[in-house]
């Protein structure tokens, strides 16, 4: 039986696929347009680095941060007896 969900489109792509790929499109965009080298400070030192980097960096520890919330919060299933 096909998922019939209303986020599926008819070819079988998810709404959340589509946003994904727009978001990351925009986001490597945005990072290559800021290819210049920053300082970044630290509590205790500074250290100098290209804000594409960073803005990697920040994306993919964003994405694991909800990754784990959302795998925290996802409703437990209950066995069937």
């Amino acid at each position: 039986m096909p998922d019939e969900s209303p986020s599926r489109r008819p070819g079988g792509i998810d709404n959340r696929q589509i946003l994904t790929v727009v978001a990351a499109v925009l986001l490597t965009w945005f990072a290559i347009s800021n290819w210049q080298s920053v300082e970044i400070h630290f509590w205790v030192t500074s250290a100098k680095a290209s804000l594409f980097v960073m803005i990697l960096v920040s994306a993919l520890l964003g994405g694991v941060v909800v990754r784990l919330a959302a795998r925290r919060h996802r409703p437990r299933r209950r066995s069937k007896d």
